[in-house]
């Protein structure tokens, strides 16, 4: 599967629901845990996925092959996310229960080229659910079950700085990596220049929600920095004006909300679209808008890969979606597979 034609589309063609539409699962693997986390290098050419299995895959997006795996035995494997180097990857520890492992609650810093650690970050005292990378450096910041959020850097093993948050925080970098974003309660955000962090947030944000106790979970900026896409442990996707704080689109399904489950959503590259798991399935929407889209062909697409499922249309529910940030392809993964989607067809 060649993806040169679909990389050249994606720089200097815009989305069009048409082109969205006709995406179709490329290629399937299956992993014996839950997959929990997807991420793309920042070139688009490979991919990483972790799972509950303790395995973290690395994939070839030019042929959509594994090239290497590797197992975290000792340590588990719940959130992998790519340095700027894509053969170097930042790995939370998974807290497995009764496990009594020196380096629970830890982050690790491994190389799949050799399958050998590169250092280890130590400082938090529960899970570490999300880690984020600045966008052109090599600092990071994760956020844990221990209602912190840690700066880090990848030349030394001890933490630079430390947020506290009323919940487990949602993080982000904004595209420019100017601004870090952390949630301080269920429904208060903080924003905090990355240069002075230390001296507070400059805006604390007020963020509107579906439900009273609906906790948020992730943050999403648009490629513009201009909004950010909330999501929520209960209720739709929202976005938000970045800074203002005002709603300007909400996101809604009928698989969306309905449990105490947050699914992470992903923006394309060009901004235009929303996507992202639900009970019933992959959905997507105009950001703009969120207007829902008509993509029933990926409900079929889905279940035809999913054995267990009978081939019924919407039966499979979707945990994870994410956009490649260079080509017109993305990965989601649903019952323990991992799926690649690729357009039929092209922008013109």
């Amino acid at each position: 599967m060649e993806r040169s034609d679909s990389k050249k589309a994606v720089k200097k063609q815009f989305l069009t629901s048409r082109v969205l539409g006709s995406f179709a699962p490329a290629a399937k693997y299956s992993f014996k845990g839950n997959v929990n986390s997807i991420d793309y290098s920042d070139d688009g050419d490979f991919l990483v996925a972790s799972a509950d299995d303790d395995s973290v895959c690395l994939y070839d997006c030019n042929t959509a092959r594994l090239k290497t795996k590797v197992f975290c035995k000792r340590n588990g494997a719940s959130v992998a996310r790519f340095t700027h180097h894509s053969k170097a990857v930042l790995c939370a520890s998974r807290d497995a229960k009764g496990s009594n492992s020196s380096f629970s609650h830890h982050v690790h810093y491994l190389s799949l080229h050799d399958n050998r650690y590169l250092r280890s970050f130590k400082g938090h005292k529960k899970e570490v659910t999300q880690i984020a990378v600045h966008p052109s450096n090599d600092t990071f910041m994760t956020g844990s079950q221990d209602r912190t959020v840690r700066m880090w850097d990848l030349r030394d093993h001890k933490p630079h700085g430390l947020l506290e948050a009323n919940d487990a925080p949602a993080i982000s970098y904004d595209p420019q990596g100017l601004i870090m974003a952390v949630s301080v309660s269920h429904n208060q955000m903080s924003l905090y220049d990355c240069r002075t962090y230390k001296k507070g947030p400059f805006a604390t944000l007020l963020l509107k929600t579906e439900g009273p106790h609906s906790q948020l979970k992730y943050i999403k900026f648009t490629p513009d920095s201009n909004y950010f896409l909330a999501s929520f442990t209960s209720g739709p996707h929202v976005l938000f004006d970045a800074f203002e704080g005002e709603r300007k689109a909400v996101y809604k399904s009928d698989g969306l909300g309905k449990e105490s489950v947050a699914f992470e959503p992903s923006i394309s590259p060009d901004g235009q679209y929303v996507i992202s798991g639900t009970t019933k399935g992959l959905r997507s929407w105009e950001t703009t808008t969120g207007s829902l889209l008509q993509t029933s062909s990926w409900d079929k697409s889905s279940s035809s890969s999913n054995t267990s499922s009978g081939g019924a249309i919407g039966a499979v529910p979707t945990t994870l979606a994410c956009w490649n940030p260079r080509a017109l392809m993305f990965a989601s993964s649903f019952d323990r597979k991992l799926l690649f989607w690729l357009p039929k067809i092209l922008p013109n």
